[in-house]
């Protein structure tokens, strides 16, 4: 039986996950043809009360508070293996904690890296300059906050919190999509980004979190994986060749 983090296709790609990956990478510019605009005009006419509710949503996609909690994590457990008898399966399981922290730690910081990047590069943008001044399009290299709207920080930031998850504890997966594409949503209703401006955050998101992973599986970080047991004994980290 294929393990259930594999299920979501996030440890090992195969030819189902990289079509879904394709269809979300072709449906940005086709969103961006035909479909982000109005959908940003629609926007405008939904209730204060609902928008208020996006407002208040949309904080949990800032990525400063999930870095801060990821590091005093990583740093917690790693203070508590320190202190344990070596070899010990307590000095494992808190070593293990640690790196695994460390892991949604990498996550969201290099994905959001990667994304202020892509932002700058590309410098799409956002809805208030279509629905304000009828602009819309792209002016690369523009460090004005309204000339970087794609990908969504936010989106970036939720799902790979939620790809992350959905690799350390497979079963909580579920509740992890749903609450990072609320989150990514709340976005699109604020007219803060595009609807193709989150998806382009989802699919920076997998490739990361992916990446990373075989990273920590390379260099032997003993990240708590949803296809592995925990670790009961000490193990050095294997250096890649």
């Amino acid at each position: 039986m294929m393990p259930r983090a594999d299920r979501l296709g996030i440890a090992n790609p195969g030819h189902r996950t990289l079509l879904l990956l394709l269809a979300a990478a072709l449906a940005i510019p086709v969103l961006m043809l035909f479909a982000d605009r109005p959908i940003a005009i629609a926007m405008q006419g939904l209730p204060a009360g609902f928008k208020n509710l996006a407002a208040d949503i949309t904080l949990f996609g800032k990525s400063l508070s999930w870095l801060l909690l990821s590091a005093a994590a990583a740093g917690f457990w790693a203070w508590h293996a320190d202190r344990a008898e070596r070899p010990s399966d307590r000095h494992a399981r808190c070593r293990a904690r640690a790196w695994t922290a460390t892991f949604l730690f990498a996550a969201v910081a290099l994905s959001g890296i990667l994304a202020n990047i892509i932002k700058l590069a590309i410098g799409r943008l956002r809805p208030d300059r279509y629905l304000g001044e009828g602009a819309y399009g792209f002016q690369p290299w523009n460090l004005e906050s309204d000339l970087r709207g794609f990908p969504s920080g936010h989106a970036t930031t939720v799902f790979a919190l939620a790809f992350a998850i959905a690799l350390i504890r497979p079963a909580w997966r579920w509740p992890a999509f749903a609450a990072a594409t609320l989150v990514a949503a709340t976005r699109v209703i604020l007219n803060a980004h595009y609807l193709s401006d989150t998806i382009g955050g989802l699919l920076l998101a997998f490739v990361t979190v992916l990446w990373l992973r075989r990273l920590f599986r390379r260099r032997g970080w003993p990240v708590l994986d949803g296809n592995e047991a925990m670790p009961v004994a000490d193990q050095k980290p294997r250096m890649a060749p």
